[in-house]
């Protein structure tokens, strides 16, 4: 009786912390990653806060997800204050990392589990207690089943839920990266060769300059793909700036000259013979 009476007295002192109610967040949020550039395209696309957000890296970080754990710690820290769920599978997680790109450590839990499916059930879990700001889960395989069931208790917890994917193997990787899933928005983050931005002082060796990613929103509801690159620098007052780089080259004048028009046919196949065989 007196574990019934504990409880109950536990579940109402956590409903009269403000922070904690579902009715506290604002309805129709839009996601910031606090960078300016980046957040106009998203808040021009609408895209809900409270959603799945795919994050996954490039080539050789498709396994270790490192570009992207930065890129998640830097989004985190702009958002309100509040809990935050991390699930991971590996221990590998390096918490002074986090820290070093403004994340507060004091706002982090740490969920292990084994499998991927445990991964979604912790995510799920998570995103029912309405008492995080945000939840992030590390997965290898995932199903449409299980996207929308995520997809469905982020919308009702109006918080985001990103999904860092660590694929182990290269025909993992193969296998999963075309799988569509049900996401607001899908971003792909690789290391960038370090290069002068616009407003950056004169070049310093790589090693020593900021830290760069190129900044891929793969896929985004009601709005097309984009790029950035992606700069922190740690040395200026964590300065974190975006400049949108082109997702194509202009196209090139295809218009058809008098003279191409009355080449005979049979040059013409054999040029495109030429070009093609």
């Amino acid at each position: 009786m007196n574990a019934r009476i504990d409880l109950a007295q536990l579940k109402q002192r956590i409903a009269c912390i403000p922070a904690l109610r579902p009715e506290s967040r604002a309805p129709g949020a839009v996601l910031s990653t606090g960078t300016t550039a980046i957040d106009t395209c998203l808040r021009e696309a609408a895209v809900p806060l409270g959603a799945v957000h795919e994050v996954a890296g490039h080539a050789g970080d498709e396994e270790q997800g490192s570009a992207g754990a930065c890129f998640l710690a830097l989004s985190l820290r702009s958002n309100a204050s509040g809990w935050i769920a991390w699930i991971t599978q590996d221990a590998d997680l390096y918490a002074p990392g986090l820290a070093a790109f403004g994340l507060d450590l004091r706002r982090l839990i740490l969920v292990s589990a084994r499998r991927d499916a445990e991964v979604c059930w912790a995510l799920e879990e998570a995103l029912r207690s309405r008492s995080l700001s945000a939840v992030v889960g590390e997965v290898g395989v995932l199903t449409m089943n299980a996207s929308r069931r995520l997809q469905l208790a982020a919308e009702q917890a109006g918080i985001p839920c990103f999904l860092l994917r660590r694929w182990r193997t290269h025909d993992m990787a193969r296998q999963q990266r075309p799988q569509p899933i049900a996401a607001a928005t899908r971003w792909r983050i690789s290391p960038q060769l370090h290069s002068r931005m616009p407003d950056q002082k004169p070049a310093t060796p790589p090693e020593l300059g900021p830290a760069q990613w190129r900044l891929d929103l793969w896929r985004c509801r009601n709005a097309g793909a984009a790029s950035w690159i992606m700069e922190f620098d740690h040395a200026d007052g964590q300065r974190v700036t975006a400049v949108p780089v082109p997702v194509a080259a202009a196209l090139a004048d295809r218009s058809i000259s008098a003279a191409s028009a009355a080449e005979p046919e049979a040059e013409r196949a054999a040029a495109a013979l030429f070009r093609f065989g």
